[in-house]
């Protein structure tokens, strides 16, 4: 199967007409009956036809990027009339995301499948996607997932695709990675800056009641030959659940293709690791009266690294789950 990607870039040059003047598209996959043409609509909107056998009437968008409908179609290439369901994205800019999406409808169909019924749950799971993938994806913002990327990466290639679970990316979430004895708490700092790391809140460098935190700082270098994509290519590689990950890194604030994620490109210096504990000169909740922490909100602060004393350069993976030796 050639990439969605691929044929969407040479309909644009060799493509024919599904309706007059209105698409000039490739067939991109032929199943019996069923056929799926994906090329540009007006030459500047992304589109795809996938042809159905259901006579149902639908019509519908997707966070105003993405419509749907139930259209006819004249093959050109064949002078035959067919029945498809059309899916347009109407903001070129977000081209990338909607290629991904498209990918997944196309690995999802199968010679009986109900094309109305696979579109539509996908255009469900997609909506929250677009959501983040209307954003711009900052520097910074970028090189946070990064480095919490590389991290699951190491932990994943020594204990295996479970560690997926370890990492932590809801709103009701503490610390980045979170295991049955011990919690660690990820940042990213730039090779060229890395005497001090941002802290947000009281809790981020809070010790647990029970086990251990670790503050694991990666040291990065921008401009690199590495990027979020590529990390989390290697993780599905290392036999990661794609979905999860997917859903993961949306709550992260990355979505593959989101405008300004390809600019964003890093290397991998090295890892410090530091234990917190009661005696670490950080500030967390248990500093302080309730009182005073009750009414403290939206609370950042730069931490210097030297405060902390000597750092490990390794981390054990055993500490976050039950299989596995090997340190990071």
């Amino acid at each position: 199967m050639s990439s969605t990607k691929e044929i969407f870039h040479a309909a644009q040059r060799d493509g024919s007409q599904l309706v007059v003047g209105e698409a000039s598209v490739l067939v991109a996959d032929s199943t019996g009956r069923r056929r799926t043409w994906l090329g540009y609509q007006e030459g500047k909107f992304a589109v795809a036809y996938f042809e159905t056998d259901s006579e149902r009437e639908v019509s519908f968008s997707v966070s105003k990027v993405i419509s749907i409908q139930s259209v006819d179609v004249n093959d050109e290439t064949t002078g035959t009339m067919s029945r498809a369901l059309k899916v347009v994205c109407h903001e070129p800019r977000l081209d990338e995301v909607f290629f991904v999406f498209i990918d997944d409808v196309r690995n999802s169909l199968e010679g009986d499948s109900d094309v109305i019924e696979l579109v539509n749950a996908a255009a469900s799971d997609w909506r929250r996607l677009l959501h983040v993938a209307m954003t711009e994806l900052s520097e910074s913002a970028a090189a946070g997932i990064y480095g919490e990327l590389r991290f699951l990466e190491s932990l994943t290639d020594s204990v295996g695709p479970s560690a997926i679970a370890c990492w932590q990316r809801t709103a009701q979430d503490i610390h980045d990675f979170t295991g049955e004895s011990a919690r660690v708490e990820v940042k990213t700092s730039a090779f060229q800056n890395r005497s001090a790391v941002t802290i947000h809140g009281l809790r981020q460098l809070e010790p647990p009641t029970t086990g251990t935190l670790t503050l694991a700082v990666a040291e990065v270098q921008r401009h690199g030959a590495d990027s979020i994509y590529e990390a989390a290519e290697r993780l599905r590689g290392l036999g990661v659940d794609h979905a999860v990950l997917t859903e993961k890194l949306r709550d992260a604030g990355y979505v593959e293709g989101m405008p300004g994620s390809g600019e964003h490109t890093f290397s991998l210096i090295s890892w410090r690791f530091w234990e917190i504990d009661r005696q670490t000169p950080a500030l967390n909740r248990s500093m302080l009266t309730d009182s005073v922490a009750d009414a403290v909100s939206s609370l950042s602060y730069s931490l210097s690294l030297g405060s902390l004393g000597e750092s490990s350069s390794k981390f054990d993976c055993a500490r976050l789950a039950a299989e596995g030796s090997s340190s990071i």
